[in-house]
Formats: C-alpha cells, sequence, structure tokens
C-alpha cells in the first residue's frame, strides 16, 4: 500500500485549513465560515478558515496550489482567482489548469448595474443609447483593476458595444460612496448592497445580471429583458484543492460539500447574504472553470484591458 493509500483511508485525522482570498469580516468570508463549520460535521475534523486577501485572490489561491495534496488544506477560492488574474496579470506563481483539484461550486454573487439618479437614464436601453451619444465621457467606478465589478462592466460594454471610462477604486465601497455623491455616475454592485441603495433612492437601479430577476429587486429588469440577450454576469466561488489528491480523499470532500450544499440550513445562510447557491461536483466545476477561462480570455481580448506594469 502506497503512503498516499494509507493517508486517504485515515483521512482526515486533524483539522483542515481553508484559504480565503477576501477579507475578514466580508460576506464571501461569512460564507466560507458557515460553509467550514458544517463542512467539519461530516469530516468530523475542525475547518479552519484563513483569509488571505490581496492581489485579487492570488495569494491564497498560490498557497493552496503550493500546499501538500493531502487534504488538509483547501480554498475557497473566485472567478478573479481562478479565471481573471491569471489571464490578465503577466506575474501569476501557479497554473489553473495544472495546480488545482476542483471539489464543487458554493455560491455565486448577482450584480446589478446601478447609476446616480442625476444621470439621463432610466433603465439600460436609454444608458446603451446615451453611452452611444456620448462616447469616452462617461465614467464607471469598480472596486479594482480586473476585479469583478470591473469585469461586469466591460461585459455590458462588450455586448452592446458602448465605451464609458474606468475609475478602478481600492474596494467597492469608495467607489459606491462616488457614485452616491455623483462624482461617478455608474457601477456594478452586489444585488444585496445596491439594493439597499436604490431602495432608499440613493442610487437608480438599471438592470439586474442574472437571467432571472431578483426577489431583492423585483422591479428592475434583467439585461436579458433589456435587450441584451443571454447576458448573464454573476461572480462565483468554489471550493478547490492543490493537484495530485488522493482519489479517496477527493471522494470525501466532495461528498461532505455535496452533503453540505443539500442542507437547508446552508442554502438559506446563503441567500441571506443574497448569494445563489450552487452545486456541481468536482468534474463539473472543473469544466465550468475551463470555460470561464476561455471566456475571459477572450473579453480580455477583445476589449484590449491592459494592467499597469
Amino acid at each position: 500500500m502506497s503512503a498516499l493509500s494509507a493517508m486517504a483511508q485515515t483521512y482526515p485525522n486533524r483539522p483542515i485549513k481553508l484559504y480565503l482570498g477576501q477579507a475578514a469580516g466580508g460576506a464571501v468570508d461569512t460564507v466560507a465560515r458557515a460553509l467550514a463549520e458544517r463542512l467539519s460535521s461530516p469530516l468530523g475534523q475542525p475547518v479552519i478558515v484563513e483569509p488571505r486577501p490581496g492581489a485579487g485572490g492570488m495569494l491564497a489561491a498560490e498557497a493552496v496550489a503550493r500546499a501538500a495534496p493531502d487534504g488538509y488544506t483547501i480554498g475557497l477560492l473566485d472567478a478573479g482567482a481562478l479565471a481573471v488574474n491569471p489571464v490578465l496579470q503577466k506575474k501569476v506563481s501557479y497554473n489553473v489548469a495544472k495546480d488545482f483539484a476542483h471539489i464543487g461550486l458554493v455560491a455565486k454573487i448577482p450584480l446589478v448595474l446601478i447609476a446616480n439618479p442625476q444621470l439621463a437614464a432610466s433603465n439600460l436601453p436609454e444608458l446603451t443609447t446615451y453611452l452611444r451619444q456620448n462616447p469616452g465621457k462617461v465614467t464607471y467606478a469598480s472596486s479594482g483593476m480586473g476585479g469583478p465589478l470591473h469585469m461586469a462592466m466591460e461585459a455590458y460594454k462588450q455586448r452592446a458595444g458602448v465605451g464609458a471610462v474606468h475609475i478602478p477604486y481600492k474596494g467597492g465601497a469608495p467607489g459606491l460612496a462616488d457614485v452616491v455623491a455623483g462624482h461617478v455616475p455608474l457601477m456594478f454592485v452586489d444585488t444585496n448592497l445596491g439594493s439597499q441603495y436604490a431602495k432608499s433612492g440613493k442610487v437608480k437601479a438599471l438592470a439586474v445580471a442574472t437571467l432571472e430577476r431578483n426577489p431583492q429587486l423585483p422591479d428592475v429588469p434583467t439585461f436579458n429583458e433589456s435587450g441584451l440577450k443571454g447576458f448573464d454576469f454573476a461572480p462565483w466561488v468554489g471550493l478547490v484543492a492543490p493537484a495530485g489528491l488522493p482519489r479517496d480523499v477527493a471522494a470525501k470532500l466532495e461528498q461532505a460539500l455535496r452533503q453540505v450544499s443539500a442542507s437547508p440550513e446552508m442554502a438559506a445562510k446563503v441567500q441571506s447574504l443574497g448569494f445563489i447557491p450552487l452545486k456541481s461536483d468536482g468534474a463539473q466545476f472543473s469544466d465550468f472553470a475551463g470555460k470561464e477561462v476561455a471566456y475571459y480570455r477572450h473579453l480580455i481580448h477583445e476589449q484590449k484591458i491592459q494592467v499597469d506594469e
């Protein structure tokens, strides 16, 4: 019997570390801690969340990629770490196609396009017309270069054939503050946050970026309804481990995640944060992630998006 086979039979017999690419205290961190708590039961060991924010999630991804493939290091990583930055950034220390074992998707984060109330557009068709009439004159905020809010706007610009100037901020909060203040007219935000500001009248919600209307903004149409057929853009997070994970260990992690994902309590927790629960096995996640890399490679190339040296 090989050492890996013997290890797989006794796995797990000590705590498991879960790396996270976002800072402690945010919504994704809350999802990670809820997930870790519930994974501990089927695995029979504590799952300890260790945030490692920075570099668009790449620090956490690097930590997972470099860890021993024994199942004691896993990561809740997002599209930025696994699909965007490996294409956009010139220096990435891991290979997304070779360095990870995919366990399963966990959730996606619905987005809404918002505008300052003074902007001369009250819905998506009006915005598209306005941007076409004012090329290069309208700015939009994001949480940072290559982040999901940036990529969402670039996806809209590509599909609609319009232009707008990107103003990256160091986080979503200062960008949103400037949209409310009228310094920047446009921004994508997560629907949970956007609904709060829209209902208070601080911003206008123009369209939600999922195919179905969002229950938090039931009167706001989708991009699909507003003329961009099939437009569906939602950042996602999924559970991964280092490549080379023994098959039995991977199966135990997949089974534990499947059990947690089927829990109404976990689904309710994810939904309370404005996220949409997802379910998949490792093979489905791997296939999905590969398609996401191809999509972002095309988007970044078409939109000529480049990071500063």
